[in-house]
């Protein structure tokens, strides 16, 4: 019954089958009211044993029961319903009409069916529609902006065009390309003007391409290339546009161009190189550093012509290891050599170069010339040499020194006490203590440079300090110095928990800060005093020593930590004292600063790590 089925739906499907005459390309039939098929014209009903162009007297629904739908199909059309359906039979597409026959009182007597062959109208319809699919999608996949245009404005646009213009659909549709352009085009010419000409061109039937600056819905300008085309349609004159925003291609360019001249103009060498580490362009330093020239090199590995006996073969292979491996390395130092076979130094650093997709593409080398940072290097390290060698002689010289110098002092010292014993001659008094002085100055002197020798020679002690006990010893030392018992002495230690530093070079600081203050004090003031504060934590500790003494003249405050500078004639010191402080507080980690006013006093704040903090 299927046979039949597509027989009455596709009125010569049976016939191809059937018999060999050529189909006809419209077959008709007919079924009364009472769903008989009473006549058919062309339609071969062999099969039903009925001639064609004869009543066939069969009804549908005995012929058809087993197709439903088909039935359903004609009770539609037997319904007063005109109903047009489509099949595919054996590859070939049928459209087959059922139209209602009515009587004089509307009532339908009788339904007329037509049937069509449409097989290649749809293959047409199919092809032309898969053509236009593909064309659109092209069109709105295009990464470039595409357009089309009446001899004005804008009429339609893809999905790419509203990506660069950053603007919707119905804010460029209708508007005109030099809204979407700046007043003036790089060249100084009004856009409206160079727009209308480029149109104008194109419907001549000139077809264009040019470079533009455009701007987008909100005004940012963008670089493009832009090409136009004149398109007849159906007797209409349209223009496609494709604009291709350049922005990022020309800002590359920029920068490749100001990258050129930078390592065309500078000094420095810099060499492009494959994957492999092959040259592929050097610049004019680099010729002019080692003689070869581009062609000498290019397509050839460096390391064969620029390496020679000198060269570290260590350094060479970390080179070639890590340009086989596609890494960079910087700042290594190699001896090279030019085209002339002379050595010189470079330090190189190697990068690699990577494409978008993060494949290894080239390597960039910048070398440096350091053959006379290497020289310079190579002196100062002898220079190094002969300063430690003069140092250690120095050191010698000044425990010599004073060893050799404080001996015969001290005996003169013991003398010099034993003639004050003698009352006889008054002379010998007034004499004797003129040489005391002159030999105390020379024994401060000698102090002071075992002081600095010290400084600079030994390493840190960190041992438990007492600073109260230690301010008392050094003003017991300093008792009997010139004027001491004029001068009120204030002394306040606030020390809470151990305090760990170097107890010589504590010693050093407290001893010439107090002398400093008592040597310069002003004994014309009322009431001349020294006042030490300190305060101590876990942490550090701070040490104030102030006094209303002479002061120090503005100008020379920030000399008076340098060597053999002495900021008052007043004084017989060596100029050493407050630089040897500095250093040792230095030495400690620690820091110092000082105010004064000439004439009213000076105050100095020292302040020193706890050690084990800092060793820690």
């Amino acid at each position: 019954m299927k046979r039949k089925a597509d027989s009455i739906a596709h009125p010569y499907a049976s016939q191809s089958r059937m018999s060999s005459p050529a189909p006809v390309s419209v077959e008709t039939f007919l079924i009364d009211e009472d769903g008989v098929l009473t006549y058919s014209k062309g339609f071969d009903l062999t099969s039903f044993g009925i001639r064609p162009g004869r009543a066939s007297g069969l009804s549908v629904f005995d012929l058809f029961s087993d197709e439903p739908s088909l039935l359903q199909t004609i009770e539609r059309a037997l319904g007063g319903e005109s109903i047009t359906t489509e099949t595919i039979v054996d590859g070939t597409t049928y459209s087959t009409s059922f139209s209602p026959v009515l009587n004089s009182i509307g009532k339908v007597k009788s339904v007329i069916g037509v049937s069509f062959d449409i097989t290649e109208s749809k293959r047409t319809a199919e092809t032309v529609r898969k053509s236009e699919f593909r064309l659109r999608t092209l069109y709105n996949s295009a990464h470039d902006a595409i357009f089309t245009m009446d001899n004005k404005t804008f009429i339609d646009c893809n999905e790419a065009t509203l990506r660069i213009f950053e603007c919707r659909k119905d804010q460029i549709v209708g508007q005109t390309p030099y809204r979407f352009s700046p007043p003036a085009q790089p060249d100084g010419r009004p856009s409206e003007l160079a727009a209308m000409e480029r149109i104008n061109a194109v419907l001549n039937g000139q077809p264009q391409f040019f470079e533009w600056r455009h701007i987008r819905y909100d005004g940012t300008p963008f670089e493009a290339e832009v090409s136009l085309n004149r398109i007849d349609l159906e007797g209409e004159v349209q223009i496609q546009a494709i604009v291709r925003d350049v922005s990022e291609r020309r800002q590359a360019e920029d920068e490749n161009r100001r990258l050129a001249m930078v390592a065309n103009a500078t000094t420095n060498m810099v060499l492009l190189g494959d994957k492999e580490g092959r040259i592929e362009w050097v610049n004019p330093a680099f010729t002019k550093v080692t003689g070869f020239s581009l062609d000498d090199l290019l397509g050839k590995k460096p390391g064969r012509y620029l390496q020679g006996p000198e060269t570290d073969q260590g350094t060479a292979d970390f080179i070639r290891s890590h340009i086989k491996s596609g890494l960079g390395f910087k700042d290594v130092e190699i001896v090279n050599y030019t085209k002339s076979g002379k050595p010189f130094w470079v330090s190189i650093e190697v990068q690699p170069i990577h494409d978008s997709a993060g494949r290894l593409v080239q390597f960039v080398a910048i070398e440096s010339d350091i053959t006379e940072r290497i020289a310079t290097r190579k002196a100062l390290l002898e220079q190094n040499e002969d300063l430690i060698k003069i140092n250690a002689e120095l050191d010698r010289f000044v425990y010599s020194a004073s060893h050799d110098l404080r001996a015969p002092i001290s005996s003169l010292l013991g003398l010099i006490e034993v003639a004050r014993l003698e009352k006889n001659t008054t002379n010998m008094e007034q004499l004797l203590e003129m040489q005391e002085k002159s030999l105390l100055r020379l024994d401060r002197f000698i102090k002071d440079i075992v002081d600095h020798s010290r400084n600079t020679r030994l390493q840190i002690e960190s041992k438990p300090v007492n600073f109260d006990r230690q301010v008392q010893g050094i003003v017991e030392q300093l008792q009997f110095m010139d004027n001491v018992q004029s001068i009120r002495r204030i002394v306040s230690v606030e020390q809470a928990d151990n305090f760990y530093t170097d107890p010589s070079r504590l010693d050093i600081i407290l001893n010439n800060l107090l002398s400093n203050a008592i040597k310069y004090a002003d004994l014309r003031k009322p009431d001349p005093y020294l006042e030490v504060n300190i305060r101590s934590n876990d942490k550090l500790a701070e040490i104030r020593v102030r006094d209303n003494g002479e002061g120090i003249p503005r100008e020379a405050e920030g000399k008076i930590f340098d060597m053999f500078y002495r900021a008052s004639s007043n004084g017989a010191g060596s100029g050493l004292g407050l630089y040897i402080v500095k250093e040792a507080i230095l030495k400690m980690g620690g820091s110092i600063s000082v105010h004064s006013e000439y004439g009213s006093g000076t105050e100095f704040v020292v302040e020193i790590p706890n050690l084990p903090h800092l060793i820690s």
